[in-house]
């Protein structure tokens, strides 16, 4: 990159900011926003939290059956494109569920919204940011993911406030027109798949070493590491399967039930909506912070703390009476509730090497969407029976200390 290029805004920033602003009014409101809707949707049609919950379960089936072959998939089609059509689709999707008599029309609009929302958000702007960028990677990672805890934190109280003055139904009906408001320019004007795509090169490549043809390709990089038929042959691939299911269960017992829960344990459910808020802000930054650690330390010590943070915001959710453990929770959604975007990529990358790098990661991401389908549906499930979120509060603090026992064995040993 030369000095005249590095004076002017790198167009991979812009791209950065789009993609933040698509998973803030996409996944920040249809996921990290989810249990603002448990209680009056239930209430309204009669679900039980298990058949509630099991939406988020659908959701993470979908991903899991992408992820499985996204390695093909990305290949095969233009990115972009598909974005351009999931950007006016899952507002119209999301809106619909105002409409849904039943269940079964309930859990229809999901797998059609899930499949939508699976080319549009984490994992397709995961890969189009490492497009971008060589240097400053993690903190490009991270301020992209950051939306989904800045959307959550704007509209968590918005949403709550909405169901309160007008409804559960009006309020699907009034976020779904507003996030294709935000949606639809960012994805058709500003997010482009390649920096080729703007006559550029990643940020920190040179045209010394790489070509515009050559470096708008991950296949590009270096050959280095094993194919993903070397990698399925190894322990150490399926330790950091199991590893990333457990980690990732933890993550979906713990910060999806943090609104509800708070509201069962005799807080109001504006108060449990700031909290929820102010949770979602703190991941934003913890996004940046936590890609700030891996370019800084690391692999180990940043999934690590990541880690770390799910056990304690999780035995925060326990003893959550006690007010002084609200800041437990929030530090734990802050740093603990981004494995599988932010963490699983480096590790992958650090134990398999980039030469099949888009399609291990793929499959490795089948067990970030079996945990996000386990963990909703164990916590409504354990509810459902226990009437209360706690023992499954239990069962994920469990999860996530067996996951770091795994992952530190991996990483010291690689």
């Amino acid at each position: 990159m030369s000095s005249t290029e590095r004076k002017k805004i790198f167009y991979g920033w812009y791209v950065v900011a789009a993609g933040c602003a698509v998973i803030a009014f996409d996944y920040g409101m249809v996921t990290n926003c989810f249990g603002q809707f448990i209680k009056p949707v239930c209430a309204g049609l009669g679900f039980t939290r298990e058949q509630m919950s099991l939406n988020q379960t659908i959701t993470s089936i979908i991903s899991m059956l992408v992820a499985m072959f996204w390695g093909q998939i990305h290949r095969r089609i233009k990115l972009h494109r598909a974005m351009c059509v999931s950007a006016v689709v899952v507002p119209l999707l999301f809106a619909s569920y105002s409409f849904a008599p039943n269940l079964a029309v309930f859990y229809t609009i999901t797998v059609l919204l899930s499949i939508a929302n699976s080319i549009l958000t984490l994992m397709v702007l995961t890969f189009i940011i490492s497009n971008w960028f060589v240097e400053h990677r993690g903190v490009a990672l991270g301020l992209t993911s950051m939306g989904s805890g800045l959307g959550a934190m704007i509209m968590n109280t918005v949403i709550s406030q909405l169901i309160l003055s007008y409804g559960w139904q009006a309020a699907y009906r009034i976020l779904g027109a507003f996030m294709g408001v935000v949606i639809i320019p960012c994805v058709w004007f500003v997010i482009r798949e390649y920096p080729q795509d703007k006559g550029l090169l990643p940020y920190g490549m040179t045209r010394d070493t790489k070509n515009v043809e050559a470096s708008a390709s991950p296949s590009a990089l270096p050959a280095a590491g094993v194919t993903y038929a070397e990698a399925r042959r190894s322990a150490r691939y399926w330790l950091l399967f199991a590893a990333t299911v457990l980690v990732v269960t933890a993550i979906n017992i713990f910060y999806p039930t943090e609104a509800p829960h708070l509201s069962d344990s005799g807080y109001s459910v504006t108060f449990a909506a700031v909290v929820a808020s102010v949770s979602m802000g703190a991941m934003a930054a913890g996004k940046v912070l936590l890609g700030r650690l891996f370019d800084r330390f690391g692999t180990l010590p940043a999934s690590l703390t990541a880690c770390l943070a799910t056990l304690a915001g999780t035995l925060g959710l326990i003893w959550c009476r006690f007010t002084p453990m609200l800041a437990l929770i929030v530090f734990g959604v802050a740093l603990g509730s981004v494995f599988g975007a932010m963490c699983l990529p480096f590790v992958v990358s650090g134990l398999f090497g980039p030469k099949d790098y888009d399609t291990i990661l793929g499959k490795q991401n089948v067990a970030v969407a079996l945990g996000c389908a386990a963990g909703p549906y164990l916590s409504g499930m354990i509810y459902d029976t226990a009437g209360s979120y706690v023992p499954a509060y239990w069962l994920g603090a469990g999860m996530t200390v067996a996951g770091i026992v795994v992952l530190v064995g991996l990483l010291t040993k690689k």
